[in-house]
């Protein structure tokens, strides 16, 4: 067969062109993996939206925008 033609180190060439290629999928599926923990973490973190109410005029300083007001 094919084996019996290739020398050695074409043999041991194949093989670890086939072990790099694994390691590759393994990071890679590692990664994404990451990614999703990522997601679910800032998904987790983020706050709900509020509801925003609109006006046309505002009576007095606006709220949150000065350091002595909490």
């Amino acid at each position: 067969m094919r084996a019996k033609r290739l020398s050695a180190a074409q043999k041991r060439q194949i093989a670890s062109l086939g072990g790099a290629s694994r390691a590759r999928s393994l990071q890679a599926a590692r990664r994404v993996a990451d990614n999703f923990r990522y997601a679910a973490a800032i998904d987790a973190l983020r706050r709900s939206s509020s509801r925003v109410t609109r006006l046309k005029a505002v009576k007095g300083r606006l709220p949150g925008l000065y350091p002595d007001q909490s």
